[in-house]
């Protein structure tokens, strides 16, 4: 949370720019039924290409390199003049060799992205202007349109990913075909571009064609869906919900029971003949297989489209336009992960006032001050015994928490971040709650009541759970970039349990770490249920929940009963959250 950037009052902008030095290499080798380039269609005034280009030009990306089929460079090339270096590639494998002799050059970050998305500058800025990441990627979770392959994230680090030749097991979210390099790692991306290059010539691998083919069969069935269900399946935007299930790899559908119409089928074809050109993804997979940390960021709830016809590009035309940006911003500047209390009686009003402040210039870093103060401020007036104290402090201390809340809510609609502002966070609400015990010690002591006892267990309660849960996730970060990785050769991410067509394995001995693991995928299912949800989020008493509790009990009545609550909520979550951890670490 930086002060690097301000937002003017009359127009907001909350989007950053770019690393310096930031190039771009945008695949224009999609084509449409009348074989002409998909990037080239017209899109409100412009074409989706020059959109594009224009998108990140603002964002700070200076050279651009496009690639696309011999025959297309011409025109795109008079279209774009000196926005863009325009070079033929005949296939795949020579679009891959071209990234890889532009990564070997000299430079900064890099980005590769398909050259047919429209989508609006905040989702490309979300992942290019965040200082955060370094090597990521672009996601969205729920139904996809057109050609957009899974990946598997696991606290923000992509574990997995699917290209049309390699499969995913249990992927959590849907790659959107931006991908950005980091100066550092470029070595890696030219090396996963040669591989893959030379993996694709004279032909790919017969499983890695066997796995387009099980895919051909699952768009076949989405495409049926689709129909049947009245969706526009080319040029949908966003939807957030469940990802599709993904077909089974030992008994796929035979696609003569899947018939289609004749637009359908026209479909269908165009996906193969893009799939078969869908570097972005092939290098994901490279990247990642071959050891380089690939963080994502998610398109939040801004437009995402990559349509590959006309009328497809009209819809998106028309889609975009009803969307309001910064609305959009400023309801996903809320943390989606946040606890009961949180959401519902502080988010609803606090994502306002960061807009208020954004609008005036505010850094994130000074609201975490002011923040702070109010705090001090609140145990100041919890010392004094008084029951005018206890009240004023309850108030304050609410309106203390509200503003830390704003803090990071407008880190992250003006994309201000840093690490400064990310330890000064975390410190400050630590050096809060721990001051608001001491003065409700000393308030309770004014009133002739001995809690300082009490206060010092609570204390202590509160500083073993938070080693606890920095130490976990600690461990976590190490498991996860410990964790192995499968050949660039082999399809799938795990070996395949079984061959299709071979009798079914014995069912395997149920040990203890089998049962562990059922159990918690049983405890998971009530995770369906929104109730179960923040019921479990409650019981962890996170912070938001302490606070409340710590006002509304010092407010109606003494500080000993707001220790006793704390060490009595505090210790049951205390068990529950170390409970959980230890079981899922056996299993």
């Amino acid at each position: 949370m930086s002060s690097r950037a301000s937002v003017t009052e009359a127009a907001p902008r909350p989007g950053g720019a770019a690393a310096a030095g930031t190039s771009a290499i945008l695949l224009a080798t999609a084509p449409t039924d009348d074989g002409e380039p998909a990037a080239a269609l017209a899109c409100e005034d412009t074409t989706v290409l020059e959109r594009l280009l224009a998108q990140l030009r603002d964002l700070g990306v200076g050279h651009a390199t496009v690639i696309t089929r011999p025959g297309w460079e011409d025109g795109l090339a008079a279209r774009l003049g000196d926005a863009a270096d325009v070079r033929p590639s005949p296939d795949a494998a020579a679009d891959l060799r071209a990234i890889a002799t532009v990564a070997r050059g000299a430079g900064g970050d890099i980005v590769v992205l398909s050259g047919e998305i429209v989508t609006q500058r905040e989702a490309l800025a979300g992942l290019l202007a965040d200082p955060r990441i370094a090597t990521g990627i672009l996601t969205g979770g729920g139904r996809r349109s057109a050609l957009t392959f899974r990946v598997r994230t696991v606290r923000g680090k992509v574990m997995s990913a699917a290209s049309p030749y390699h499969s995913v097991k249990d992927p959590t979210i849907g790659f959107l075909g931006v991908l950005k390099v980091a100066a550092a790692d470029r070595g890696g991306l030219a090396t996963a571009a040669e591989r893959l290059a030379g993996l694709l010539e004279p032909a790919p691998d017969p499983a890695w064609m066997e796995e387009l083919h099980r895919k051909g069969l699952q768009w076949r069935v989405r495409l049926a869906t689709a129909k049947a269900r009245g969706l526009v399946d080319e040029g949908e935007p966003e939807k957030e919900g469940p990802l599709e299930r993904e077909l089974p790899e030992e008994e796929p559908i035979p696609a003569e029971e899947v018939p289609l119409d004749a637009d359908q089928e026209a479909k269908l074809r165009r996906r193969f003949t893009v799939a078969h050109e869908d570097v972005p993804s092939l290098l994901l997979v490279g990247l990642v297989r071959g050891g380089t940390h690939v963080s994502s960021t998610h398109l939040r709830r801004l437009f995402w489209s990559r349509p590959f016809s006309r009328d497809g590009v009209e819809r998106a035309a028309g889609q975009i336009l009803g969307y309001d940006e910064q609305k959009v911003l400023l309801d996903s500047a809320v943390k989606p992960s946040d606890g009961f209390f949180t959401t519902f009686f502080v988010s609803p009003y606090s994502k306002y006032i960061a807009r208020w402040a954004a609008r005036r210039g505010w850094t994130p870093n000074a609201v975490t001050v002011l923040s702070l103060g109010m705090g001090a401020l609140a145990a100041a007036a919890f010392a004094t015994g008084e029951r005018w104290g206890l009240v004023a402090g309850a108030l304050l201390l609410q309106a203390s928490f509200t503003t830390d809340c704003v803090d990071g809510q407008l880190a992250r609609f003006t994309r201000q971040f840093s690490r400064l502002g990310a330890w000064l966070d975390s410190t400050f609400d630590r050096t809060k709650e721990y001051a608001v015990f001491a003065g409700l010690a000393i308030g309770g002591t004014q009133m002739g009541q001995h809690v300082w006892l009490l206060a010092g267990a609570a204390l202590t309660l509160q500083t073993v759970r938070h080693t606890v849960d920095f130490c976990y996730a600690t461990v976590q970060h190490q498991v996860i970039g410990a964790a192995s990785q499968p050949p660039l050769e082999q399809v799938r991410d795990v070996a395949r349990r079984r061959a299709r067509g071979a009798p079914p394995r014995p069912p395997r001995p149920l040990t203890p770490r089998r049962r562990l693991r059922r159990g918690l995928r049983s405890w998971h299912r009530f995770d369906e249920w929104d109730w179960v949800v923040w019921g479990k989020k409650a019981i962890a008493f996170p912070i938001g929940e302490r606070f409340a509790a710590i006002s509304l009990t010092a407010a109606l009545f003494t500080p000993r009963v707001t220790f006793i609550v704390l060490l009595a909520w505090g210790g049951a979550a205390a068990v529950y959250q170390i409970l959980g951890r230890i079981l899922r670490s056996l299993a």
